[in-house]
């Protein structure tokens, strides 16, 4: 019983409040279909079953209990954004389903219509990881059955895991997330798991290592189906770090030390900062990837909130993402607003003309006058974000809230608007995340994207959060450990001991008794 009480203090307690945690930011960072919109607003996606002459149509799967965001955006933004290509998202169904970082989207297809001719049948297959890779067999089978028709599967960093559920990938060479990669050869031996390059092409099937090479892997199929130049166009606006490459050589990453932020983060959500990622409606898949899947699914920093004028926007291509109506915002701690961008030909954000300012009341300074990253408050007196630029320097559809009308007194974060030569969307959120919570998580956070770290800066704060719940997580497993010791002598004391007095000696028998029991 003793031994029972030690271990239920010292290790079950303290164990179910890390699953307790694990639990909870999972559930934030692939939330259900209770989480914001309540479904999509404008009915099923209206598409034909036939795709526009001379299009390669692609369908890209999305998991029913949930896919990795930026597997899923940076195929979509690359692919979608050429005209060679007709992309389309497929479910099982088309009920809402989750991204990570706290996404949402409805699916464009389910597998139904495919069959049934409502939706194109796809020439090429985009898998990205699922939160259970064999829990949808309908996408299982859709996946075997596209490849033995002579289609492309395009396996996206885990979704490689979904592929050793169909039995494609025996005999042939593959890569994965770069973590995942010993127990596949230990469960997989079939296949043979190549560590060290952003992407690997047997045949008719490509497979990418983590996260982020997802994007070169789509760049490499736009090179080959629809011609260099049109690589070239695409790139150069991703500007993806060493995308015009002819390597795929990358380092290959190994489980170190310093990798602490990534499970501290993930199992200590408590007491987390609360982000609005205010989604304007064109806004570039990769930049909104990037800040969702960095802040919320990957560096684990802070609760991201998908945020809009009403329940659904449409991104620059088409993608439609669920959100919470501003008007419902429950209290933020912070505003995102990924894709604003002011610079050469473009008005800037406070209708100026360059040097590009950010917005500005009365009273606030330009980004000129202020240090980097623009953070700026909301308020009265900040003009609409109504006919504001896009990243795509699209103009936003009319009607989209003004910061007057987001949460007064909230910083507002720009990452696009500071931006530097050579950028991408991940660069501004990674020396963000370095600015907030340290070099350290933001360099894990790029690791476990296997994107190739910017300059990170130094000075965040001390991490009083996860310090304090560290700390707090070891006192209470060693008061457990000390209650249990107090509570096992206690018990010791009061136990009657057995008697053990030999010094006591016993009576002889007279021998009168002697005499009586011997007649």
């Amino acid at each position: 019983m003793r031994r029972l009480v030690v271990l239920l203090l010292t290790l079950v307690v303290p164990a179910a409040m890390l699953g307790a945690g694990f639990t909870l930011t999972m559930n934030r960072s692939f939330p259900g279909s209770s989480t914001g919109s309540t479904g999509p607003l404008v009915g099923p996606f209206a598409g034909s079953g036939v795709s526009p002459a001379g299009r390669i149509p692609v369908a890209i799967l999305l998991g029913s209990g949930g896919s990795v965001a930026t597997d899923v955006l940076g195929p979509y933004d690359v692919l979608a954004g050429s005209p060679a290509f007709d992309v389309f998202t497929v479910g099982v169904g088309t009920a809402p389903v989750a991204l990570s970082g706290g996404l949402r989207t409805v699916p464009d297809h389910s597998v139904d219509d495919l069959d049934s001719g409502r939706a194109p049948w796809p020439e090429i297959v985009v898998v990205p990881a699922f939160t259970d890779p064999a829990g949808d067999p309908e996408l299982l089978t859709l996946i075997e059955r596209v490849h033995d028709r002579s289609g492309l599967i395009f396996g996206v960093c885990a979704g490689t895991r979904v592929l050793t559920h169909t039995g494609i990938l025996n005999g042939r060479r593959a890569t994965s997330f770069w973590s995942d990669l010993d127990g596949l050869r230990r469960s997989h031996p079939g296949t043979t798991w190549i560590s060290g390059q952003r992407w690997v092409r047997d045949g008719r099937i490509l497979t990418t290592a983590g996260v982020s090479s997802g994007i070169l892997g789509a760049l490499q199929l736009v090179k080959e189906l629809a011609g260099p130049s049109e690589e070239q166009r695409i790139g150069a606006r991703i500007n993806y770090p060493g995308w015009n490459s002819d390597s795929t050589t990358i380092p290959a990453q190994r489980i170190t030390a310093s990798d602490y932020p990534y499970p501290l983060h993930a199992l200590l959500p408590w007491f987390q900062p609360r982000y609005g990622l205010v989604l304007p409606p064109r806004t570039e898949e990769i930049d909104i990837a990037a800040a969702a899947e960095l802040y919320g699914g990957v560096a684990f920093t802070a609760h991201v909130i998908p945020l809009a004028e009403a329940g659904e926007i449409t991104t620059a291509h088409g993608f439609r993402l669920l959100t919470t109506p501003i008007s419902e915002a429950p209290q933020l701690d912070r505003l995102i607003i990924p894709g604003l961008r002011s610079g050469s030909g473009l008005p800037s954000l406070s209708g100026r003309s360059s040097p590009p300012e950010l917005p500005h009341g009365p009273g606030l300074p330009s980004l000129s006058e202020r240090s980097s990253p623009a953070e700026l408050p909301s308020g009265s007196g900040l003009p609409s974000l109504s006919g504001l630029p896009s990243s795509a320097g699209l103009p936003f559809p009319a009607g989209l809230p003004s910061l007057a009308e987001l949460p007064a007194g909230v910083p507002v974060f720009l990452p696009q608007a500071v931006e530097e030569p050579g950028d991408s969307g991940f660069d501004p959120i990674l020396r963000d995340i370095a600015r907030t919570d340290g070099r350290g998580v933001a360099a894990t956070a790029a690791k476990y994207i296997e994107y190739p770290a910017p300059v990170l800066p130094s000075g965040a704060p001390f991490p009083w959060r996860i310090t304090l719940l560290a700390a707090g997580l070891f006192l209470l497993t060693t008061a457990g450990w000390a209650v249990a010791q107090v509570v096992s002598r206690v018990r010791r004391s009061v136990v009657p001991q057995p008697f053990s007095d030999t010094n006591q000696q016993v009576p002889a028998e007279s021998e009168s008794h002697r005499g009586h029991t011997a007649r």
